[in-house]
């Protein structure tokens, strides 16, 4: 098993960590312009549909670059999760209206799929669709939606009689209602309130079910953890560099050999969460192959459970290193922190992370159990 990237992935890595250093101060929109510019949106779009059709370990080389920035562009929800909705959608004249215009940012859409353990209880806010008289109707609550203050349609994620279903909702469309928020890592998100939203039958999308959406969760979930792995390795370059320039007592503080143990600890932590994140990738495309989708559940949340939590805590000892001025927004190591509290409340912590993995585990174990003990009339 290798963990290395291949030509293209390093050039396309190096090419994005070059425009982060120099977007620095660039404004949202100039920054989704120059994305969608990029042909980034396009990665994972298939090229029969418009998009570059690559895979996903180069998502996660551009992630790891963008991960740097600490930004709050909007590339994982649209370019990973919406893109690989709209992928799944079995209906070609779906997919040529919504995957085209999703890859040359003619059209931002972002997903408003069934929340983060949402497919553990039924929430009293979930949205859910009826059919009626040969259109949709949708009714329910989004409490937060991040990147969707600034969306030209929302692909929203219901609950119908025949389980989970998918639907793009265009901005203006009667009954949907957007109301702006600030999320905490400043991208704008919103508030979707869905009151007897009535939708055509060509805004339903087959093919995107419970089993699909929770296929592409999962690649978002990896994909994520690159763009963390990103983040823990600007954090460390930034904290290094402060800790052999803050002079107190008339030594910088890299030469207090507590820090540097705690600065060494934190970059063994990182190297972990690389290993994890790069192992994930590869695990992931075996667990598509081979159609186990228990296996290919298991393996994102193990990984984000891993990665996420190492980035919680290089975060959170940045600035504690930093010490009081860390938590300005003057410096970055307190944008990270926020980026990372973003992906958490987006995509599930790594404690819940943890519990889903324990949960598949037993649940292969037990499987595996079942299928290994002699039936009765082998024992005979």
């Amino acid at each position: 098993m290798s963990l290395q990237r291949s030509t293209e992935q390093t050039l396309l890595h190096h090419a994005a960590t070059r425009w982060v250093a120099e977007a620095e101060g660039l404004d949202p929109a100039a920054r989704r312009r120059a994305i969608a510019g990029f042909g980034w949106l396009a990665v994972l779009v298939p090229e029969a549909d418009g998009g570059l059709g690559q895979g996903l370990a180069d998502a996660c080389a551009l992630a790891e670059a963008l991960g740097a920035a600490a930004a709050p562009d909007p590339w994982l929800p649209v370019a990973v999760q919406a893109a690989g909705l709209l992928a799944a959608c079995t209906d070609p004249a779906r997919r040529a209206r919504w995957l085209p215009a999703l890859a040359d940012g003619a059209t931002h859409l972002v997903p408003a799929t069934l929340e983060r353990g949402g497919r553990d209880r039924i929430r009293d806010d979930v949205v859910r669709a009826v059919r009626d008289a040969g259109s949709w109707r949708l009714d329910g609550l989004v409490r937060a939606l991040p990147a969707g203050g600034d969306a030209d349609a929302w692909l929203v994620g219901a609950l119908g009689v025949d389980g989970a279903a998918h639907f793009v909702v265009p901005r203006g469309t009667v009954g949907a209602r957007a109301t702006a928020l600030d999320a905490v890592d400043g991208g704008r998100a919103c508030r979707l309130e869905l009151d007897g939203a009535r939708l055509p039958d060509d805004a339903w999308l087959p093919g995107v079910d419970e089993a699909a959406s929770a296929r592409v969760d999962d690649r978002a979930l990896v994909v994520a953890c690159a763009e963390s792995v990103g983040s823990i390795d600007a954090l460390l370059r930034e904290t290094v560099a402060y800790l052999r320039t803050r002079v107190q007592f008339g030594r910088p503080l890299a030469v207090n050999q507590v820090l540097r143990h705690r600065v060494a600890d934190l970059a063994i932590a990182a190297e972990e969460a690389r290993s994890t994140a790069l192992a994930a990738v590869l695990a992931l495309d075996d667990a598509a192959r081979a159609g186990d989708e228990r296996a290919h559940a298991r393996v994102a949340a193990g990984a984000r459970a891993k990665v996420g939590a190492v980035a919680r805590r290089v975060a959170e000892e940045a600035i504690q290193l930093h010490g009081g001025m860390g938590v300005t927004d003057e410096l970055r190591v307190s944008r990270h922190l926020k980026r990372q509290l973003a992906l958490d409340a987006t995509l599930g912590p790594a404690e819940w992370h943890l519990r889903r993995h324990a949960t598949l585990r037993a649940a292969e174990r037990a499987a595996a159990a079942r299928a290994s003990r002699p039936t009765a009339e082998a024992t005979r």
